[in-house]
């Protein structure tokens, strides 16, 4: 594909995104395209998942779950190394004045950083993979993880503390790994379940909408806002449930998010070209296969 041709898709890829109906035509024909590539991780998918059957899954309807495991020691292990890190860091990186979505959301740690690395072993976690796996209906690819840190200060206009829907894909899962606590006061994650949602896909442009027009059209009793103890995961289908999180409160945030999506969604563009995951460069001779496709080294 002509380097300018990808430069003009990527410039325009948010008129690609919505209404929703595109990304589902594009994934079908991506994968259409790439049907090798689909069965293989297909046939992986199916074998990750039958190995865990017992564990829980994502309602399809909700497009979201909440899950309190009593004992899962890779979740536990990161949030304590989360913890040290916070201990450790630089101090200043939680008073600084940030840009953009930095005003009220930020990163607090380089990506080839050692916590980074942990992060990524964590989301690779067979157990955390099986229930993705489930739900997305193919072996996804993990496009990111993050240490976030809400100060809960303020309302910004246009940004993620009002509803939206995240562009990438048909279906994927962010799964939200709270480090602390998380109270009414601390800007928990608010979403709206999927089937609720879908009442207003086909009014929604992109951008951020306001609560008073999201009311107009779906109930304010379907505005799930999600508290926990440390250690609560939710798994939630960003890109079909409408949510906002990290609104002013009198305590801060710490979140562990790990983003889960398909190979064919229209930010790993498969029409010519391909652009690499952020985390391929971790995979070595010792990674596993199926981690291999995680990575989206395969």
């Amino acid at each position: 594909m002509h380097p300018l041709i990808t430069k003009v898709f990527i410039e325009n890829q948010k008129y690609f995104n919505y209404p929703y109906g595109k990304r589902n035509g594009y994934e079908t024909i991506s994968k259409l395209l790439n049907f090798p590539t689909y069965s293989i991780r297909k046939y992986l998918g199916i074998k990750v998942i039958k190995r865990y059957r017992e564990l829980p899954s994502i309602p399809k309807k909700d497009g979201f779950l909440v899950w309190f495991p009593q004992k899962l020691a890779p979740v536990t292990q990161v949030i304590g190394k989360c913890r040290e890190y916070i201990a450790n860091v630089d101090q200043s990186i939680f008073t600084k004045k940030g840009k953009g979505k930095e005003q009220y959301l930020r990163g607090i740690h380089p990506d080839d950083s050692k916590l980074t690395e942990s992060l990524v072993k964590l989301a690779c976690d067979p157990t955390l993979v099986s229930i993705v796996t489930k739900y997305i209906g193919i072996l996804p690819i993990i496009n990111g993880v993050k240490l976030l840190y809400s100060p809960n200060k303020k309302l910004y206009e246009g940004g993620a503390q009002f509803f939206h829907l995240d562009p990438e894909g048909v279906r994927q899962i962010k799964l939200y790994i709270y480090v602390e606590d998380v109270t009414e006061e601390s800007g928990p994650l608010t979403l709206i379940p999927a089937q609720e949602s879908h009442k207003i896909y086909r009014l929604y442009p992109g951008g951020r909408l306001r609560d008073d027009w999201v009311s107009r059209f779906i109930d304010q009793q379907h505005f799930y806002s999600i508290t926990g103890a440390s250690g609560t995961m939710i798994f939630a289908d960003t890109s079909r449930c409408f949510h906002f999180g990290s609104r002013p409160g009198k305590k801060p945030r710490f979140v562990i998010i790990i983003q889960y999506i398909s190979p064919f969604a229209i930010n790993f563009p498969w029409f010519g070209w391909v652009r690499k995951p952020l985390h391929a460069r971790l995979v070595n001779h010792n990674t596993s296969t199926i981690d291999q496709y995680l990575l989206g080294v395969k």
